[in-house]
């Protein structure tokens, strides 16, 4: 039996399973507090694509790896309310498709398409995380400018905190995250020998570096009282400066990429071209004689 005849009914099956446990069938009253009644006894509410996703993503990925992708994609607005096993089972379904496109064309080529159908809700996943990621360093000094103001003006370190945390943006859901901790763990937001606040605690669970040292300058900044309005600008200062000199780094590699880009684009295509021009009479006397 060839490998064709067996990827068909395989893909079919998984495509039409997936349509039809998607399908509100059976969804009543009775069935959806039912359903809430376990979700509330188990802490999650989990559907049967989003087990098999996570199945599937405990045998192929690194869990939590992946798991900080979707939180920080979700930081940004996207992703609300999906899981890694969402995302993973959605590739699952792009690979079905996929497969069964090799029984019209079953060129070797063909069978790399379901891989990368596959990989490509979780490539995308990946990039959108780096997107936000990108947006929290952008936003850093704006942030440390907004505290610094507001402890200038006299207000309290964890006030002038949980009001940073009100404006749009990724690093305001962090803010957010950590001001929601306290308040529900009763732990402090700032560090208080030996209890860790959390603040630090978050930022430093975020995996960026960056954010980490945000977190302790600010946790710095509520030890020291009245001078921490003076400490906070001086941050906010820094920060402001560190993120022109890496635009401006950036820029700088932009000018090279655009010439690397030029070269190929145009110099390259020109000369082979100009090259030809002057061979090919020299190769038409050869392959004639």
């Amino acid at each position: 039996m060839e490998l064709s005849q067996i990827l068909m009914p395989l893909s079919f099956a998984l495509l039409v399973w997936g349509v039809v446990a998607n399908l509100p069938l059976g969804r009543g009253k009775a069935s959806k507090a039912l359903s809430d009644f376990y979700a509330e006894r188990t802490g999650e509410k989990k559907t049967k694509q989003e087990a098999i996703g996570e199945a599937v993503a405990g045998k192929l990925l690194s869990v939590k790896a992946w798991e900080d992708h979707l939180r920080w994609a979700q930081r940004g607005g996207q992703y609300l309310g999906q899981s890694l096993g969402g995302v993973v089972f959605q590739g699952l379904l792009f690979a079905g498709l996929a497969a069964l496109l090799i029984l019209v064309n079953p060129a070797p080529v063909s069978f790399l398409l379901p891989f990368g159908a596959f990989a490509y809700p979780l490539v995308r996943l990946r990039s959108k995380a780096n997107t936000v990621r990108k947006r929290v360093f952008r936003t850093l000094p704006e942030t440390a400018a907004l505290i610094a103001a507001e402890l200038a003006a006299g207000t309290a370190p964890d006030v002038a905190v949980s009001r940073a945390a009100v404006i749009p943006g990724p690093l305001s859901v962090l803010l957010k995250e950590a001001v929601e901790m306290s308040r529900a763990s009763g732990k402090p937001l700032f560090s208080r020998k030996p209890i860790t606040g959390t603040l630090v605690e978050v930022m430093g669970a975020s995996g960026v570096p960056a954010l980490h040292a945000f977190g302790s300058q600010l946790d710095l900044v509520a030890s020291k009282g009245v001078a921490g309005a003076a400490l906070m600008s001086e941050i906010a200062r820094a920060l402001g400066q560190e993120y022109r000199a890496k635009l401006q780094s950036e820029v700088e590699k932009l000018d090279s990429r655009l010439t690397l880009v030029v070269a190929l684009f145009f110099f390259v295509p020109f000369v082979v071209l100009l090259l030809f021009a002057s061979i090919n009479p020299v190769l038409t006397i050869f392959l004639e004689g």
